[in-house]
């Protein structure tokens, strides 16, 4: 007799819809451990993604100079992270900029101690400690920032430029020299260079240098100034022309580098020049309410005399004794035109009060002496006498 095969499958389908039961009711209880964990994960995933946003929101409104923006939205990130190192420093970035220097100190740190390989945390506490002008702990933190990351231009120029600052300029030339297999085509490393040469007192490689530094780089207006500096002090009077002819027009219009200009076409025998584009700076400067400076008198006065413009150099000459009764180039100056006009009493009388406040200026005395000698020559009676 066979058997039938319904009862089977029907006790079959009651068993399944049984265990099916038990699940749901299981489910409805409560989540399993691997839900749980799931969702943590995913909840992780999501913060993450969020972190990541906000910090690159504040990163863009730092870079726009939005502060407060970025502050807004890197608080945000670390109320959901607060032991992310680099939200703590580029909290530290934005308060730095805000001008907040404590605060920004205390983020560097905290970033510090949450990552202690962080190179930029040593690199912006350095900057903090060289705003509150204290050099040895920010040449400090640059050398922490450099042995970190030792191929980073940026930290080895600071912790240079922090050691000449601290007068320490064989270490700060000694740092570069050590480290120049990294940088050599570097035109802020060139400029560097130039500038620890200068100290040293060697103005021909400090000019080698800055004229490297023109050379490589990607604009060479940002050091052409300073090149027209170095070549001045190295008296090379035609490189520095030619630097000065490279810059912007409104930078080339400052009193300082005219002034420099006119003393390098003086100095190039094309004096001349040199006083008509002093004598368009006097006349700029007077239309105005500011008056000449004495360094415009001295400039103008002298540049005038060597070109025999007398009327003019005198009258920088009184301006400078009026101005100042103690300095002594008014005095010399008055000196040299009324000894060329032949009046050799009253040159005498202006010379010799150079020489009194002067001494040590080799040029006043001895332009005295021969003043003095000319009137005796003439049948005068000398009775100045210097004290």
């Amino acid at each position: 007799m066979k058997r039938s095969w319904q009862p089977l499958a029907s006790a079959l389908y009651l068993t399944a819809v049984a265990l099916l039961g038990v699940e749901t009711l299981a489910g409805c209880k409560g989540q399993s451990t691997a839900g749980v964990e799931a969702r943590k994960n995913a909840k992780d995933r999501f913060d993450k993604v969020g972190v990541g946003v906000a910090r690159a929101q504040a990163s863009q409104a730092l870079e726009a100079g939005q502060f407060t923006e970025a502050l807004k939205h890197i608080d945000k990130v670390i109320v959901v992270a607060p032991t992310d190192s680099k939200a703590h420093l580029l909290r530290g970035r934005i308060v730095l900029e805000m001008g907040r220097l404590e605060s920004a100190a205390n983020e560097f740190k905290y970033a510090h101690e949450l990552n202690p390989g962080c190179d930029e945390c040593c690199y912006y506490l350095g900057v903090v400690y060289q705003r509150w002008s204290r050099d040895e702990e920010a040449h400090a933190h640059y050398a922490a920032a450099l042995a970190i990351e030792p191929t980073n231009a940026h930290y080895l120029l600071s912790e240079a430029e922090t050691l000449l600052a601290l007068n320490r300029v064989e270490e700060a030339k000694r740092l570069v020299d050590d480290t120049l297999c990294h940088f050599e085509f570097n035109s802020a490393l060139a400029h560097l260079r130039s500038e620890i040469a200068a100290a040293e007192g060697d103005d021909e490689q400090a000019l080698h240098f800055i004229e490297l530094a023109v050379t490589l780089a990607p604009d060479p207006t940002l050091y052409q100034e300073d090149a027209a500096v170095v070549a001045f002090n190295a008296e090379q009077w035609d490189r520095c022309l030619i630097a000065l002819s490279t810059l912007p027009e409104a930078t080339i219009q400052r009193d300082d580098l005219l002034r420099m200009q006119a003393r390098c076409l003086m100095l190039t025998n094309r004096g001349s020049e040199a006083r008509d584009l002093l004598v368009r700076l006097e006349s700029s400067v007077l239309s105005g309410k500011a008056g000449t400076t004495v360094e415009q008198d001295l400039t103008l006065g002298y540049i005038a005399w060597l070109v025999d413009d007398l009327v003019r150099a005198e009258g920088c000459a009184d301006r400078l004794i009026a101005r100042n009764s103690k300095l002594c180039d008014g005095y010399l100056l008055k000196g040299l035109i009324l000894e060329h006009r032949g009046e050799y009493e009253s040159a005498l009388v202006a010379l010799s009060k150079a020489c009194e406040l002067d001494p040590d200026r080799k040029v006043a005395c001895d332009l005295m002496l021969r003043a003095q000698a000319a009137t005796l020559a003439l049948g005068g009676v000398a009775v100045i006498t210097v004290r």
